[in-house]
């Protein structure tokens, strides 16, 4: 079993929805630590140490959580999260009650947690007056059927560590320093910065553009233009994720986690691309089959292209695009491919042209009709000067 991947939940924030109280948190956060078999018991033991290290005598400043951080920066864990703005939940849903929000949240989580990993071994502390990680035990034993020796390949097994619960108590409250209005902190910027590469994604839920609207705006002014820009890019994944959910295909899996890694950086960093390199990083970090950047661009990227979707790329790596200089780097960047290949395939149909007096031209069949007129039209431009 030393293989097997396990998740250590932990949650922040209340459940109640009168903001007026100051115990109610306007967000509720679930944070999963995915620590490999082979790397749990060398998490544990460093954790400890920081704890040792850090908490004997002093309260978690904003002081002391960096130095935290910057000590787990490079251990062997991965932050896969959920952020729920429960003040954008409408109060007809039915989910503003306590009992009901739990339960609706319960099977979400488990829905999105058992389509994106194939093998989690779960471990949650259910501990005190936290009833939500009680019922999302209770919900997720009741759905997952142990095999014949008693193992069930996603759900709970009755492994504990309690220092990795901490540690995702730890994270969830550092998140919240970021979303919740109560618990926000200036120095959250320098906090996620810490943590940035041990983050596969932060899931926020409700799915709504005008959540990425507002934080992308608090410190700009921009066009109606880019506002039509960044909502169509937002639900374009947002339909493909809902669409394709249910898929068992891998491809398909991959693309919604790419959308999601994309969703989130635009919350964190909208202005910013991402790196191929540091997109698949984060893709095969819960894959056993690892993704190629061929296969990446041609197989992933492509085929959501394919399918409508706006994502923007640029030598710089690639993002869901906030403004028309986005796309206009996509534009640019294709341009440096096809306009070369265009040519490319122009001269060689006037090689053949000339080495046969014009018997035989290689786009003369129907399918390349579009590419002839292409080159044609080229041709006819560049003749009268344009």
């Amino acid at each position: 079993m030393n293989d097997i991947q396990y998740a250590f939940i932990n949650e922040f924030g209340h459940y109640g929805f009168d903001f007026d109280q100051p115990e109610t948190s306007t967000h509720f956060i679930i944070v999963s630590i995915l620590v490999k078999g082979s790397d749990k018991g060398f998490l544990e033991q460093e954790v400890e140490r920081i704890k040792r290290k850090h908490l004997q005598k002093r309260e978690i400043d904003d002081s002391l959580r960096l130095e935290i951080l910057h000590d787990l920066k490079d251990l062997p864990f991965k932050v896969y999260a959920y952020v729920i703005d429960k003040r954008k939940i409408r109060e007809d849903s039915g989910v503003t009650y306590e009992k009901t929000f739990i339960k609706f949240f319960n099977r979400k989580i488990f829905d999105d947690l058992f389509r994106t990993f194939d093998t989690l071994d779960l471990v949650a502390d259910d501990q005190g007056s936290k009833e939500f990680m009680q019922e999302f035990i209770a919900y997720v034993k009741r759905k997952c059927i142990p095999d014949l020796f008693n193992y069930s390949t996603f759900g709970f097994n009755d492994n504990e560590s309690e220092i990795l619960l901490e540690l995702a108590e730890l994270i969830a409250e550092t998140i919240a320093k970021g979303y919740d209005v109560k618990h926000y902190s200036k120095q959250y910027p320098s906090f996620y910065k810490l943590l940035k590469n041990k983050i596969i994604t932060i899931n926020l839920w409700p799915h709504d553009y005008k959540h990425y609207l507002y934080d992308y705006h608090y410190e700009k002014t921009d066009s109606e233009t880019d506002q039509i820009i960044i909502k169509q890019a937002v639900n374009l994944a947002y339909q493909y994720i809902e669409k394709h959910r249910n898929s068992e295909e891998e491809d398909d899996r991959v693309r919604i986690d790419l959308l999601k890694f994309l969703l989130f950086n635009l919350k964190e960093n909208p202005d910013d691309y991402v790196y191929t390199e540091e997109i698949l990083d984060n893709l095969n970090a819960i894959r056993i089959n690892k993704i190629k950047q061929h296969y990446f661009r041609s197989n992933i990227v492509s085929k959501l292209r394919d399918h409508g979707l706006l994502i923007a790329s640029s030598n710089k790596g690639y993002k869901l695009p906030v403004c028309l200089n986005d796309l206009y780097d996509f534009v640019n960047l294709s341009s440096l491919t096809i306009h070369p290949m265009i040519q490319r395939v122009s001269k060689c149909r006037d090689q053949i042209l000339l080495a046969t007096n014009k018997e035989i031209d290689i786009l003369e069949k129907a399918e390349y009709e579009y590419l002839k007129r292409m080159i044609e039209m080229e041709k006819i431009a560049s003749m009268s000067g344009e």
